[in-house]
């Protein structure tokens, strides 16, 4: 077949019609043309059930084409229904790693995860949450993007933490395609081009010109009535209706008991004859008035009329200028004034068009009727390229097919491919709080996947033709984070320090959410890690086994007699000696040059007061007050708060770093200094 002729095909839920087509000086010529009806109900609703009945039809049409032409048609271009197409609209987020700028991979590679979520859900809504690819992309389209969750024109060159992409995506069910091409290969036809039929339509009978009103097209057929919309210069909108001409032929089959086909004729005959006559299934002769089946069908086309219409203003979100009518099914007596009254539009302005409104297609003058509009549709689109071609190609050992001009995407979507797995994830990082400052360990990058054409390294964005070959290798995601205490704490070098000329080492402190933990403990998400060198006395001598060191022992640090929440330091020597309050005066007075220092002095004054209260507790004066309600009874009247510090069971260690000592005395903020009374409430607590 020489390659400046198309043969396009139009296979109808009623009849199969083939057009072939080539370009003259003068403009676009049918050459030959051929138009067969099913011999049973091969096809219901635009969709093929019988592929073997169907495939008989079309070799029919081909062998009478290639007759007349004189030459072996080896492909076609075809249609499918509108009542396939399925849309769905879905907005997609995705994180942005570390901030960086935004690449048109990037892009590309959140729009088509848009879309492969939009496949997902459309399976999920046909119950075949196993398998995705039940559907062909056809296109999408965005709708928006944004970043950092505000609305944005353009992605490219941003920077943020998150972007998302919203997408209408358009699909065709696989097993419209797929049955169309089992029917074709049946009779070793190639299919070269696929549309749809309302665009097919569109194409010659609401040409761009006219496209600035708001005009609505009705393919109304056997089993479906498709609509587009024109509005502002484009097609804005598609839609369907799954009823046609055949309710009215089902209506006229029971009302007088003939099969499917009479019923045709009978409604056929409508406009040609006043009365008709025909044979039941029980063979008994009979004459009816073409005013009494009209009288039957009424209502049927009542409701076509209402149907259509109704859907029609729910996808023009209005009553539209004009209806034009092409199909076989607008032929349906009463349907035309119906739809006018239903719409609220005069009867001038829904008009029924066949070949003589396509001005630039002339030749084979026989094909005629609004029937004749779809399949010189299909064969136009197809010679201007407007039609979806196929590509065969090779994705891991699996052949795809894929629409023409795609991309290797397209080709990983057609192969089932998680776009998610072109790139890899960050793993998970590590955060611990470390003396309250947050700590992040950053999970690992992964590894790209790879992607060959041909056996070149390629972007996903690259386009492929028919027959090459595609390589991939998902992306491998980084590992988790993974640390150690050493990797979030500073070590800190220990303390060497003598007690009692005893060698002791203080080392550092760490626990891990209140477990003590070493430098090679393994890090846990979350985890609250407290870490500090022992430095007070107190703390210090906790460490050596004097547990109330401050109550039986005075303690000196290089010879300075010290309170047990002084610091040390690397190399200090501490001396602790058992207390004897009267032997500290005597040794105090017997000093060699008879002045005491100012530790001692502090000392020695202490002992005196000690040495008071004795005396004060012979005389039975007695201060009772409540620490942190327990009872608490001192031998002296003159009582301040630091006095019952050594008679209670209350660590003067901070438990953790940074914390501090309230105090208050009858709810009231207290200090060292303050006096206490008879009766008293102490509360002591570490904030």
């Amino acid at each position: 077949m020489s390659e400046s002729y198309i043969f396009a095909l139009d296979i109808g839920t009623r009849s199969v019609v083939g057009v072939v087509m080539h370009e003259t000086p003068k403009g676009l010529e049918i050459v030959a043309s051929e138009h067969l009806e099913h011999q049973n109900r091969a096809m219901i609703d635009g969709q093929i059930h019988d592929i073997e009945q169907v495939a008989k039809a079309i070799k029919v049409v081909k062998e009478k084409l290639e007759t007349k032409i004189g030459q072996t048609l080896t492909q076609v271009a075809v249609a499918a229904a509108g009542r396939a197409l399925r849309t769905v609209r879905l907005k997609m987020n995705n994180d942005i790693v570390e901030y960086k700028e935004i690449h048109r991979d990037d892009i590309l590679r959140l729009e088509l995860q848009a879309v492969q979520e939009a496949q997902n859900k459309l399976a999920e809504s046909d119950h075949h949450e196993d398998d995705s690819l039940n559907y062909h992309c056809v296109g999408y389209s965005v709708v928006n993007y944004e970043l950092d969750g505000f609305r944005i024109g353009n992605l490219y060159g941003q920077k943020g933490k998150n972007m998302s992409a919203e997408v209408i995506a358009t699909f065709l069910p696989r097993v419209v395609v797929d049955s169309l091409f089992a029917a074709l290969q049946r009779v070793k036809l190639e299919m070269t081009s696929l549309t749809l039929e309302p665009i097919a339509a569109s194409a010659v009978v609401v040409p761009p010109s006219m496209r600035q009103l708001n005009i609505a097209l009705l393919d109304i057929g056997a089993g479906t009535s498709d609509i587009a919309i024109t509005d502002d210069g484009s097609i804005v909108g598609y839609g369907m209706v799954p009823i046609a001409g055949d309710e009215v032929t089902e209506k006229i089959s029971q009302e007088y008991l003939v099969d499917f086909n009479q019923a045709e004729i009978i409604k056929r005959s409508i406009y040609n004859h006043d009365e008709i006559k025909f044979a039941d299934v029980l063979g008994i002769e009979q004459a009816v008035p073409k005013e009494d089946v009209l009288e039957v069908i009424c209502e049927t086309v009542q409701y076509l009329a209402k149907q259509i219409s109704e859907r029609l203003i729910e996808l023009n979100g209005r009553t539209p200028q004009a209806v034009i009518c092409i199909g076989g099914g607008s032929l349906t007596p009463l349907l035309k004034d119906m739809l006018a009254e239903n719409l609220g539009l005069s009867k001038q302005r829904v008009a029924i068009r066949g070949r003589e409104a396509i001005a630039e297609v002339f030749g084979a003058q026989e094909l005629m009727g609004p029937e004749a509009v779809t399949p010189i549709g299909i064969a136009v689109t197809s010679f201007e390229h407007k039609g979806l071609g196929f590509a065969w190609v090779i994705v891991n050992n699996r052949q795809v097919r894929l629409f023409e001009r795609g991309t290797v995407a397209d080709a990983l979507l057609a192969a089932g491919v998680s776009i998610r797995r072109t790139m890899p994830r960050l793993g998970m990082a590590l955060t611990v709080t470390v003396n309250e400052e947050l700590k992040i360990i950053k999970g690992g990058r992964g590894k790209p996947a790879i992607v060959k054409l041909n056996g070149h390294d390629v972007t996903i964005d690259t386009p492929v033709k028919h027959n090459d070959v595609i390589e991939f290798v998902e992306a491998i995601d980084g590992e988790n984070a993974k640390g150690y205490i050493y990797d979030v704490v500073q070590d800190i070098l220990p303390i060497s320090i003598s007690i009692n000329e005893e060698s002791l080492t203080i080392n550092h402190v760490i626990t891990m959410n209140g477990q003590a933990v070493t430098f090679y403990d393994e890090l846990v998400d979350n985890a609250r890690i407290v870490h500090y060198l022992p430095r007070t006395i107190a703390d210090v001598l906790e460490i050596a086994g004097y547990s109330d060191a401050e109550n039986e022992y005075d303690i000196y640090v290089n010879e300075h007699i010290v309170d047990p929440m002084t610091e040390i330091s690397d190399g200090d020597v501490i001396t602790i000696e058992t207390k004897n309050e009267p032997s500290l005066i005597e040794i105090s007075s017997e000093d060699g040059d008879g002045q005491l220092d100012l530790m001692e002095e502090q000392y020695v004054q202490s002992a005196l007061e000690v040495a008071a209260a004795d005396e004060e507790s012979e005389s039975g004066v007695i201060t009772l007050v409540y620490v942190n309600q327990e009872r608490v009874e001192i031998p002296r009247s003159d009582v301040i708060l630091t006095d019952i510090l050594t008679r209670i069971n209350f660590s003067l260690q901070p438990p953790e770093p940074g914390m501090r000592l309230e105090m208050k005395v009858n709810s009231l903020p207290a200090e060292f200094t303050t006096p206490l009374r008879n009766g008293d409430n102490v509360n002591l607590e570490w904030i």
